[in-house]
This record gives C-alpha cells, sequence and structure tokens, in this order.
C-alpha cells in the first residue's frame, strides 16, 4: 500500500489526530528499546509527510460529523481522533487510508482500506 501510495506523487499527510494516537501506544510500551526504534520510524514517516493540525475549521467539521454519527442508529460512531481524520480527508478532498471501518459511513469521504 504505502509503496501504491508513494508512486502516485499524491500528498502524503498525518493528521496531528494519528501522531497523538501513535505516540499514545508508545506510551504504553513497557519494553524501551522496542519503543525507541519504533518511535524512530514514525520520525522518519513524519520526516516525508506534512502534520496537518486541527484547526477550528477541522474542528468544527470533526464536531459535527461526531455528533451526526453519535445520533445515528445506522451510523457507525466516530471516537474523537477518527472524527478529526474524516474532517481532515473531507476538507482536502483527499482519500483517508486506513483499515478501520468505522471510516466507511462517512458521507462524501473517499476510503481506501488496506
Amino acid at each position: 500500500m504505502a509503496e501504491e501510495i508513494e508512486s502516485t506523487g499524491s500528498p502524503r499527510r498525518i493528521p496531528s489526530a494519528v501522531v497523538a494516537e501513535l505516540f499514545f501506544g508508545l506510551g504504553k510500551m513497557t519494553d524501551d528499546e522496542k519503543a525507541a526504534r519504533i518511535r524512530r520510524t514514525y520520525e522518519t514517516l513524519f520526516r516525508s509527510a506534512t502534520v496537518p493540525v486541527q484547526d477550528e475549521k477541522v474542528a468544527r467539521r470533526s464536531g459535527t460529523l461526531r455528533g451526526k454519527h453519535a445520533a445515528s442508529d445506522e451510523l457507525k460512531n466516530l471516537d474523537g481522533a477518527d472524527s478529526v481524520v474524516a474532517a481532515h480527508g473531507l476538507l482536502l478532498y483527499e482519500p483517508v487510508v486506513s483499515n478501520d471501518t468505522d471510516f466507511q459511513d462517512v458521507e462524501g469521504l473517499e476510503v481506501v482500506t488496506y
């Protein structure tokens, strides 16, 4: 999947909410050596991508999405990070690459699964 994305020349963005989730996982690790290796890999990835931050426009869109999904009996719930990622995709008119099926219910969002 990474090679495919790389070959298209498409911009690679990692929303700040994803960065937070990755480092949350690192923070829970008890093997410091393994965590340090993974952290170095993440840092290499971040240098080759743009990390857009959650500004007010993204916050408004993600909050609206999260509320709409929470109020629906048919749509899957979006947690805070997923709603931010979806909002970035919608606002930038770019697909979200994920194996998380929660994104499938976001109207207008293109999702590339792996």
